[in-house]
């Protein structure tokens, strides 16, 4: 599961340790340039448990130089062990907006990426370190790119666009490459309509986000553009997910009662998926992990 650095570090650190105790596998860890830096709560988290995995990503290296990225990945794992892997890629464009970086007309992003990718191996490969560097990526160039990546986290829900994304990636001469996929995650035993709402409104962000050829894919281009002017105009959030077709949520997220868990979960894995982040609004709440938990009968 991911966890929500909007959250206080103490809130964030408990449901870390929570996981563990629960028996997940990874806690992944979002770099939210204008909030938190994501090693800084990895270092929390990984202070205050033993076993679990810490994903560190997704980090931009349009933010982060190689330089800072591989340095803190060093200083954690020399501190807490090798339980660290890291997931680069461009950010969400209009949070990097936020922040002053404009990536809508640049080219070469991919080129970019994979140029940052092999000078933060080959600073870890001097020190010594070992650590698994992902993809997060979602449109084709992207997904091309990631063969020369550890893997690539798919940041979509649906079964039909991961199997489209698969078929993108192509050939991969790396035995051990994975495919995953991190999304925004819902799974429930009774629904909570306050639940239902933040994910409707998280898949608005990322659906105003998308690539422009996923968009076109699933028919949300023009919708997508008219929203993204409204939010340009000072339209609050919660209206412009009201005006986004429901069929986002079904393609950015994992909306599922948690009887439907292990179904879906058998069909990414016939389509070669091994690595499921379940983002936010999962983490909302301890209940709210349990019923993960329970959705995947985890054994602690």
């Amino acid at each position: 599961m991911s966890v929500n650095v909007n959250e206080t570090i103490h809130e964030t650190v408990g449901k870390s340790v929570l996981a563990e105790k629960l028996g997940f596998d990874y806690v992944w860890v979002s770099d939210v340039p204008e909030q938190r830096y994501a090693p800084v709560v990895a270092s929390a988290i990984a202070a205050r448990t033993k076993r679990i995995k810490i994903g560190l990503g997704l980090l931009s290296p349009f933010v982060h130089s190689p330089l800072q990225i591989a340095g803190s990945v060093i200083t954690l794992v020399e501190t807490y062990g090798e339980r660290f892997e890291l997931c680069i890629g461009p950010g969400d464009r209009n949070q990097m907006k936020r922040i002053g970086i404009n990536l809508t007309h640049q080219r070469g992003i991919s080129d970019d990426l994979l140029a940052a990718k092999n000078e933060i191996e080959k600073i870890l490969r001097k020190r010594r370190v070992d650590c698994p560097v992902w993809l997060g990526a979602q449109g084709p160039k992207m997904l091309r790119a990631s063969r020369f990546f550890a893997g690539v986290l798919l940041n979509y829900g649906s079964s039909e666009l991961v199997k489209w994304a698969v078929d993108q990636v192509g050939q991969v001469k790396n035995r051990n490459f994975k495919y995953g996929i991190y999304a925004l995650s819902y799974v429930y035993a009774k629904h909570d309509p306050k639940i239902h709402k933040l994910l409707k409104v998280s898949c608005a962000v990322v659906t105003l986000g998308a690539t422009k050829t996923v968009l076109e894919k699933l028919s949300l281009a023009e919708e997508v553009a008219q929203a993204n002017k409204a939010l340009e105009n000072g339209v609050s959030l919660d209206l412009i997910a009201n005006s986004i077709p429901d069929r986002s949520m079904e393609s950015f997220s994992i909306h599922k009662r948690s009887g439907e868990l292990g179904a879906y979960l058998a069909e990414l894995s016939g389509l070669g998926i091994e690595h499921v982040v379940f983002g936010y609004p999962q983490n909302h709440s301890k209940q709210t992990i349990r019923q993960l938990s329970r959705a995947l009968n985890l054994k602690p």
